[in-house]
């Protein structure tokens, strides 16, 4: 558990549309008219923000601005998945101490499809305790938010995600996958995997301190494997010169 606190403190320092699912390309799905009602639509947030209490799926209706002083979004139930349609969700600053979805020992979640910004952290499971696995993360772009998405504990995955001029970290996971994303321009690290898992297909440059940030110090297999990476020299840091992560020779960039 110290391993992962020790990174999890440094980052902390610096729809209802009617319709059927008609077809599914790159997890973003389109709704045909005719049918009954599909999901529960999220059409504004409450001032102490909102809860998902009940396992299901949920999708925003349009873009929205959120001004109150808790989490914008709660996840309180396992088994989850939060559509945004393509749509934004705006916070009241990087500095506000809000989190625009927020999780924390629920399992099996799923957020994708848009754009959070403007929040402490855009999307956060941040439970240490050996839950909170599973959750992931598609296709959604985190910018000007102090951390990105962050999902911090174990099996979790993040993919298509982008993540850019945050003020501390991009994008993070306790252990897992993080494929096929990018993080460009944010202050502390663009990519960062504490392990066990991969980090495979990125690209991440001009990040602060760190482009890749692999590992925590104790014994841990990462692979990271044609990723690319510019802007620093190394630009893929293993912390402690942690023993199990392999970086092929596929990737890109000074290693």
């Amino acid at each position: 558990m110290q391993k992962k606190i020790w990174l999890w403190a440094l980052i902390l320092a610096a729809i209802v549309t009617v319709g059927n699912i008609a077809w599914a390309q790159s997890d973003f799905y389109v709704i045909a008219g005719g049918g009954p009602p599909v999901g529960t639509k999220i059409t504004s947030l409450p001032d102490a923000g909102l809860t998902i209490s009940s396992p299901g799926f949920y999708f925003l209706a349009g873009n929205l601005n959120y001004k109150g002083t808790g989490n914008a979004i709660t996840i309180g139930a396992d088994d989850v998945t939060l559509d945004l349609m393509g749509f934004t969700m705006i916070g009241p600053g990087g500095n506000s101490g809000v989190n625009g979805i927020y999780m924390n020992g629920h399992n099996n979640v799923e957020v994708r499809n848009g754009t959070v910004r403007g929040f402490s952290t855009g999307v956060l499971e941040d439970s240490i305790s050996g839950t909170g696995s599973k959750d992931r993360s598609i296709n959604v772009r985190a910018y000007h938010n102090n951390s990105g998405i962050i999902l911090l504990d174990n099996n979790n995955l993040i993919r298509d995600c982008s993540a850019s001029n945050n003020n501390n970290t991009g994008l993070y996971v306790g252990s897992g996958l993080i494929v096929d994303s990018e993080a460009n321009n944010n202050g502390l690290a663009g990519i960062a995997l504490d392990g066990p898992g991969s980090v495979l297909g990125n690209t991440a440059c001009n990040n602060g301190s760190y482009n890749f940030y692999l590992g925590t110090g104790v014994a841990t297999s990462i692979l990271a494997d044609r990723n690319s990476a510019y802007g620093l020299s190394p630009n893929y840091f293993i912390y402690l010169k942690t023993s199990g992560v392999v970086i092929t020779a596929n990737n890109s960039g000074t290693p």
